[in-house]
């Protein structure tokens, strides 16, 4: 599990003054609650008196409060108060539990899971369209590999076939020529952009545009974000629209990994927002549905000659990718161990 790293723990908008949710993230079960006074809080969903779930229990003032023997905790995780203790007796010092740092960034909570020293080194993703424009989200708790859910948004090839019914023709389509990714590589992301053929329909050409291309933008962030960026240019008397999907995943536990997605747009159904985000959010999930329906039945191939035996010059992204990811993950478990 690779925990220096800053994990979207919910939305702000999901998080009202007094409310409490439950989370886990990297094997850690963790409680997320707002103060009365707004402060966003993050703390192990544990009471140390006698191991029971916080989250069972209600925010009170800036005080969570166990909904067992009433023990309150403030957001360092520091008991602050024993109901049934009398005014003049000291609250034990191991009366305590674990706090996660938290930060409020692109309309998202986000939670350090890592080592102190190391959170220097992690970085929020750039969700940057969450802070101008509209948004639906959705959660996915898939049985399936953490680096294939991080690949599936922008692997280029598997829309024409697996969203063929849902996204049909919208975003474009690949064919026999393989695409000229534009592509930018650093240490720890890579992005870029193609073109795909705008195969839409004559009513969707009228809205979205009558250019023989669309022009698709992409980008990793290891080792949690994704984001597909689809452009559509002005045209006659129609502005120019994009539409974002951002998607951020994490291990739960070992068999089980957590996918977000985010959809977020511009200028597209702007006279009817109410509508937009249905449609969004009934089209996010319809595609999430598909995509999970093949990561879970996905397994690992072990046999490196055969694999090889089987790259094609389309797999060029996924080749980067992978490349990107290997990395990484061979530097997290390095220093892993070393510790």
């Amino acid at each position: 599990m690779i925990k220096n790293q800053w994990y979207l723990v919910c939305f702000n908008n999901e998080l009202k003054k007094g409310q409490i949710l439950r989370r886990k993230i990297m094997g850690q079960e963790i409680v997320v609650f707002r103060t009365e006074s707004g402060k966003i809080s993050v703390l192990e969903d544990r009471c140390c008196h006698r191991n029971v779930h916080l989250s069972l229990g209600y925010v009170k003032g800036e005080h969570i409060k166990c909904g067992y023997h009433g023990w309150e905790f403030d957001s360092t995780g520091k008991c602050a108060r024993i109901p049934s203790l009398k005014s003049d007796d000291n609250i034990p010092k191991a009366a305590c539990i674990k706090h996660y740092d938290v930060i409020l960034k692109h309309q998202c909570i986000w939670a350090y899971f890592g080592d102190e020293e190391k959170k220097p080194e992690a970085e929020v993703p750039p969700f940057n369209e969450l802070d101008k424009w509209p948004m639906v989200y959705n959660y996915h708790l898939v049985k399936g590999s953490l680096k294939l859910v991080a690949e599936s948004l922008f692997d280029s090839h598997h829309i024409n076939h697996v969203h063929r019914k849902s996204i049909k023709t919208l975003m474009g389509n690949l064919h026999n020529e393989p695409p000229d990714y534009h592509l930018s590589v650093t240490e720890k992301s890579l992005n870029g952009w193609y073109l795909r053929d705008n195969e839409n329909s004559i009513l969707e050409k009228i809205y979205f545009g009558f250019k023989d291309k669309v022009e698709t933008h992409f980008a990793f962030w290891f080792p949690h974000s994704s984001k597909l960026d689809l452009r559509f240019p002005a045209h006659l008397t129609m502005p120019s629209r994009q539409m974002v999907i951002y998607e951020h995943f994490y291990q739960v536990d070992e068999d089980h990994v957590m996918m977000i997605q985010i959809t977020s747009w511009h200028k597209i159904f702007e006279y009817n927002p109410w509508f937009a985000k249905w449609f969004m959010l009934q089209k996010s999930m319809r595609i999430v549905e598909e995509d999970i329906a093949f990561l879970e039945s996905n397994k690992y191939w072990h046999d490196k000659k055969r694999l090889n035996d089987l790259l094609i010059k389309p797999d060029e992204l996924t080749f980067e990718f992978t490349r990107l990811w290997n990395k990484n993950v061979k530097e997290n478990d390095k220093k892993t161990d070393q510790e």
